[in-house]
């Protein structure tokens, strides 16, 4: 399912709390996909999931997400199977990730902690 902001873009939750995406994003320059701030803030995103838990404890915790939240109608429900998945969108993703994760990965860039989350 492509993105709210269209084709070749996720969003990552927690984006303001860590230079994670930012990081994600400089290594993917020059390509066509793009990673952008969670937009369903009102949602707590961060918070509904392991996310604060882990940052807390130092890890950096975001989620890459496409879903359109606000108007997928299968969007948490037992009929979001296989078949509603946009496959093509999903490799694109998952090869942005690979590629924009490999400074993290070769200790070149490091994502910035959260000391301490507010709740």
């Amino acid at each position: 399912k492509d993105s709210k902001f269209g084709k070749n873009t996720a969003f990552i939750t927690g984006y303001d709390k860590s230079d994670f995406g930012k990081i994600l994003q400089k290594n993917l320059a020059g390509t066509e996909f793009t990673f952008h701030p969670d937009p369903y803030t009102e949602q707590n995103l961060f918070y509904r999931s392991d996310n604060a838990t882990l940052a807390a404890l130092g890890v950096p915790a975001h989620t890459i997400s496409t879903d359109q939240i606000d108007v997928d109608k299968f969007y948490h429900t037992v009929k979001d199977e296989y078949s509603t998945l946009d496959v093509e969108n999903i490799l694109s993703t998952i090869k942005a990730i690979a590629k924009s994760a490999t400074s993290i990965v070769n200790g070149t860039d490091a994502p910035t902690r959260i000391p301490k989350l507010k709740q």
